[in-house]
Formats: C-alpha cells, sequence, structure tokens
C-alpha cells in the first residue's frame, strides 16, 4: 500500500476506472497493458496531461510486448512490476533534483547523518573518542530538514537509503527531533534528543553482525548479548567526559520501562526522566515502522496502536504517546502533486 505523502509529494491512488487528473505531474502506471479500455484512459491523459508531466510503468520481467506497449505510451522509463514505496520514493528525489523543488533534502542530511553514525561506530572501534561535534552537526541537519519537510519525508527518505542499525538509529533520531519540535521544547533540548538518537545504539559495535542482522528470533544466549548494548555504550561515552548527563542516561536508559520491566537496571517511573521517556517511545516507534527481511513494516496507525498497549501495561507514559501520535499526523511541507495510477491484473 502507498503512502498518502512520500519525501514531500502529495501520492494520490487513483481509480483505474476512472480519467486520469490532468495535472498529474507523474504517473506511475501498475496495471493490465492488454486491456483496452486502461490503454485508452493512459492515451487520453496522454493528450491532456501538463507540459512537464511523466509516465513511468510497470512492466513483467523480460515482458517485450510490455516493453513495446509502454514505449508506445510515451512511457519515460520502465520498471519491473510491483510498484513499491521504494521505487517510487526514488524517482520522486531524481524528479525533485532535476526541478530543484528544494535546495535541501532529506536525503543529504540522512547521508550526512548515517556518515556521522559510521564514523561514531569507527572511532569506537579504534577505543577513539566520538567527535560530539560531528555529531552535533548532524543533528542540526536533520533538525533543519524535518522542520522544513515534516517527519513522512524524514521516514521514507530513510528507509530507502540505508538499512539495518543506520536504519534504525536515523529513524529514532528522526522521530525524536520532531517530537521535540512539534511539543515545544527548547533548542538545547532538541539538540540534545536529536544528539541522544544518534547516539543511543552506540553499544551495538559490539555486537556481532550475525545477532544484529539475523533473520528469526533470537535464542536468550544472543538475546542476552544484544541487552549488553545500552551499558557498553554508556560506558564509552561517558569516558569521554563531553557529553551532557541527560543524553548520558537516554543511552543507557532507552530500554527501561516505567513498570520496572526493562533493562539493564529495571528502573521505574521517578528514575526515569522525561528525555529518556521520550527516546524509549521513539525507539519503539522506529522499530515498528522498520522494514527487515524478519519482519514487515508497521503502519503508523498499528505502530501507535502498539504503543498504547504498552501504555496499558504500565510500561510507557500516555501522554508522551499521545503526543507522538499528534506529531505523526502532521502533514509535513507538501512541495508538489504525484499520482500513482491503481494497480489491476495483470
Amino acid at each position: 500500500m502507498l503512502p498518502k505523502a512520500l519525501m514531500g509529494f502529495d501520492v494520490h491512488l487513483l481509480d483505474p476506472q476512472k480519467p486520469i487528473p490532468a495535472g498529474t505531474m507523474l504517473l506511475m502506471v501498475d496495471v493490465d497493458l492488454r486491456d483496452p479500455e486502461m490503454l485508452s484512459r493512459l492515451r487520453a491523459f496522454r493528450k491532456v496531461s501538463q507540459r512537464g508531466s511523466e509516465q513511468i510503468i510497470a512492466i513483467g520481467k523480460n515482458d517485450l510486448q510490455d516493453e513495446l506497449q509502454a514505449a508506445a505510451l510515451g512511457a519515460r522509463k520502465t520498471i519491473v512490476k510491483p510498484l513499491s514505496e521504494k521505487s517510487l520514493a526514488s524517482y520522486i528525489d531524481e524528479r525533485r533534483i532535476q526541478t530543484f523543488v528544494t535546495s535541501k533534502t532529506a536525503t543529504a542530511a540522512a547521508q550526512a547523518g548515517a556518515k556521522a553514525i559510521k564514523d561514531s561506530f569507527e572511532e569506537v572501534k579504534r577505543n577513539s573518542a566520538v567527535d560530539i561535534d560531528k555529531i552535533g552537526e548532524a543533528g542540526r541537519n536533520i533538525a533543519e530538514s524535518i522542520a522544513d519537510l515534516g517527519i513522512s519525508e524524514w521516514l521514507s527518505t530513510v528507509r530507502i537509503y540505508h538499512q539495518s542499525t543506520f536504519q534504525h538509529i536515523l529513524l529514532v533520531t528522526g522521530l525524536a527531533c520532531a517530537f521535540a519540535q512539534n511539543t515545544g521544547m527548547s533548542k538545547s533540548d532538541i539538540a540534545k534528543l536529536t544528539q541522544a538518537g544518534l547516539l543511543h545504539d552506540i553499544g551495538k559495535v559490539w555486537i556481532p553482525d550475525a545477532i544484529l542482522d539475523k533473520p528469526g528470533k533470537l535464542t536468550v544466549e544472543e538475546y542476552e548479548i544484544v541487552k549488553r548494548h545500552p551499558v557498553d555504550g554508556y560506558n564509552k561515552l561517558n569516558e569521554q567526559g563531553n557529553i551532557d548527563p541527560s543524553v548520558l542516561h537516554s543511552v543507557k536508559y532507552h530500554h527501561e520501562y516505567l513498570n520496572g520491566s526493562g533493562y539493564p537496571d529495571g528502573l521505574t517511573a521517578n528514575q526515569i526522566p522525561d528525555m529518556t521517556r521520550i527516546l524509549t517511545i521513539c525507539d519503539i516507534m522506529g522499530a515498528l515502522l522498520e522494514e527487515r527481511a524478519y519482519k514487515p513494516r508497521f503502519t503508523v496507525s498499528k505502530s501507535i496502536a502498539i504503543l498504547k498497549e504498552m501504555v496499558a501495561q504500565g510500561k510507557l507514559e500516555q501522554a508522551l504517546v499521545l503526543a507522538l501520535e499528534t506529531v505523526m499526523e502532521q502533514p509535513g511541507s507538501t512541495r508538489s502533486a504525484m499520482t500513482g495510477l491503481a494497480k489491476t491484473a495483470g
């Protein structure tokens, strides 16, 4: 299912039984190219479409007839079926850069953020200090991008360009930053929460890839190894002496729950400050929204429902979960209209 908005553009799933709106900027088509009525609608759109509009048609793999038909319909490009959010987003990003829709895309911020995370992991592996200035700069870029384009575009961009641990860290950081911005937190606290997002999983550098990327349920022994990452990350960062205590607390305790059922120390509500509570919620939300080889990506509504279940269990703070729900409902800054044609048989 395609989202309603992607990377700053509106996305509309069209009814294949109705005419295609003439104002469509980019038409991505996944239909039966042997259906005469559908071909008639596509030809009609080509006659009335505005200048600069484009068609990208999904065709069957190694299907010469589909390829010839797509060319006859004036398709700018063809892609192998089926359409996906990733294929759509890659063309949106390409189109946006070509037309200078925005001067600073989420792509650039995400790439810079990923590099900062990668560098910090490598610094830890070398037993060097993490370059906190570089982390701070990456956080500012992410904050500017989200303030300009919205959390929806950030999430879409991260899913396209990054995988595994870096994807998760960037998703969580974006959620935490958007939460801070949309709930009126100070610039200082936005910077701290964003920094905590970028650093919260740095302890995973000591977890073997075979465990991190395991395409199935972890054994008890493997899970115990994973559970060490908050303390390992905290210990390493604490040695530096130049990281804010609230950031360090969030790194160490982002897996704690209000009812004392979390780890590593089983803290309870009065021992967990707001920043750590927020990062915990964003960390869970990021994991739910993340697509991995061993799990599907949940929708925002499903993810929020799971967080509310955890509220009912006494693990999370209701007010913060409701605030995150409001943040996720924000439309962001939508730049232009993009339209996809509904998939039909074939």
